[in-house]
């Protein structure tokens, strides 16, 4: 690594002298005075190469804490010393470390040692694989299968050594193990040792240092499926025993993963595995409905920062949608009633004029307008829904806003041959709600449902056009749908199976 990151690297020893040019040939030469100590001189970084020097000694102390440890099991001891611009910066010994407490353990008939530092958040939470005292692997460094997965609720650096360790050291490189991930053979109880057999007893070993460091692990992990059950309770079937400590959000990662590939097995088998199509549709049902209360927020979020119209029509239903295709996720006509939960066509001015010339023609949108159904089919629609999503500046009444609604279900009914044939319109329309504003709607017979949000719904049906007319505000939209989506949420949460 060296040769590949400085220009110059220098050698003193005893008395020779050795300058390594990586295209030339290395010539030691005698020099007249004599140096007791070894010492490599690493000088002229090359030009890609930064230097950080504000975090350079600690970097330094942390890469090579396993390394000075073994020296310092020797009895020796190596100077680091740190140059800037021919003035010395600092110097760093091998023998300045932190002290480590040991633990030694049996696995089949084989003996190891691991020297460890418990929970010093300056340092890795790595591990050392050591043989011969010198560093041959790290835990980091180790193939997946091989790994032992660290906790991150505290941190841990440990060394292992052992003699079975230094018998099975790679000869050749002298950079790996020659310890297969898991035993290959049942027969042999004695001698060979496995990644995994030794990652087991390491763990149980991490554990009982935790505890002997009052960090109860079972309560960590109950503590961390519950985060986890509380922000995605619809993945509550895939969460599993959380027996690595893992944090809430790799604990629903993991399950989202498990969820994702329970979907594509059942698309690609040809055959139903009905325990896996349950324990998914259970999860998108629930995923649903925890996905609501985040659109409920949204809009609550989106009132209070005084939104532009195409933020709140991209809420409901994206602008210029012209068919959603039924999918449930991006209609949220719900917001307004659940019946609209199906409702996946969306009138474009084309169709508009198409099915209804009238509309089309009279069709005053100074408002962002959708117009939504459950079909294109004029024979077959029962029931559409227009919504006015801008509100209306203060100039507006509700009189006004009124009376342009009825118009819109007027022209719409006008398009049906019979004038027993009309269709069911709900219409929505926003305004700056005040006292004043209240006061008008109840003069003109309006009722009203009280929600949590600072004003009532107001709706009136109007028998003529067969249409009911609702004047409401975004927050009051939102705390009563917050309101239907309730008990849903309770279920799901499991707060209606818990006792009062």
């Amino acid at each position: 690594m060296y040769l590949k990151l400085f220009e110059k690297v220098e050698i003193l020893s005893l008395n020779k002298k050795i300058d390594f040019v990586i295209d030339k040939d290395i010539q030691p030469v005698t020099i007249d005075e004599t140096h007791e100590k070894t010492s490599v001189k690493l000088s002229k970084p090359k030009n890609k190469i930064i230097v950080k020097f504000d975090s350079l000694e600690r970097d330094i102390k942390d890469h090579f804490i396993a390394y000075f440890k073994l020296l310092k099991d020797k009895n020796k001891k190596v100077a680091i010393r740190i140059f800037e611009d021919e003035n010395e910066k600092y110097i760093i010994y091998s023998d300045d470390i932190p002290s480590f407490k040991t633990k030694k353990f049996k696995i089949l008939q084989h003996q190891f040692i691991m020297n460890y530092i418990f929970n010093d958040r300056t340092l890795p939470n790595e591990g050392y694989y050591c043989a011969g005292k010198r560093v041959v692997k790290k835990n980091s460094e180790l193939e997946q299968d091989k790994k032992l997965k660290l906790y991150k609720q505290f941190s841990i650096l440990y060394l292992l050594e052992s003699k079975y360790l230094d018998e099975n050291v790679k000869n050749d490189t002298r950079d790996d193990f020659a310890i297969y991930p898991k035993r290959k053979s049942s027969d042999d109880l004695f001698s060979s040792i496995s990644w995994e057999e030794i990652n087991d007893k390491l763990k149980n070993i991490i554990q009982e240092i935790a505890k002997e460091n009052k960090i109860d692990l079972e309560v960590l992990a109950k503590e961390n499926l519950k985060k986890a059950f509380e922000k995605a309770p619809y993945l509550g079937g895939y969460f599993q025993q959380n027996d690595l400590i893992l944090d809430d959000e790799e604990l629903i990662k993991n399950a989202k993963w498990m969820l994702e590939k329970d979907k594509e097995e059942i698309r690609k088998s040809d055959q139903i595995n009905y325990t896996k199509l349950s324990m998914v549709t259970q999860s998108e049902l629930a995923e649903y409905i925890f996905d609501r209360e985040k659109v409920i927020e949204k809009l609550k979020q989106l009132a209070d920062e005084k939104a532009i119209e195409k933020e709140i029509h991209n809420l409901f239903m994206k602008q210029k949608t012209i068919d959603n295709r039924n999918d449930y996720r991006t209609n949220h006509l719900w917001l307004f009633d659940d019946r609209f939960m199906t409702y996946d066509k969306v009138f474009s001015d084309k169709q508009i004029k198409e099915i209804f010339p009238k509309l089309s023609g009279n069709l005053d949108r100074p408002d962002l307008l959708s117009i939504v159904s459950n079909t294109y089919d004029k024979e077959h629609i029962t029931d559409i829904v227009v919504i006015e999503l801008k509100r209306p500046d203060e100039k507006i009444t509700p009189a006004g806003a009124e009376e342009q609604l009825l118009d819109y279900a007027s022209y719409i009914n006008e398009n049906f041959d019979s004038e027993d044939r009309k269709v069911r319109i709900w219409t929505y329309a926003f305004l700056k709600f005040d006292q004043n504003t209240e006061r008008k709607l109840k003069v003109k017979g309006y009722n009203r449902v009280f929600t949590n949000g600072d004003y009532p719904l107001y709706y009136h049906y109007f028998d003529d056009v067969n249409a009911i007319i609702n004047f409401i505000d975004y927050k009051t939209l939102a705390y009563d749908a917050e309101l239907r989506n309730k008990t849903f949420l309770k279920i799901l949460k499991g707060a209606t199976l818990k006792p009062d």
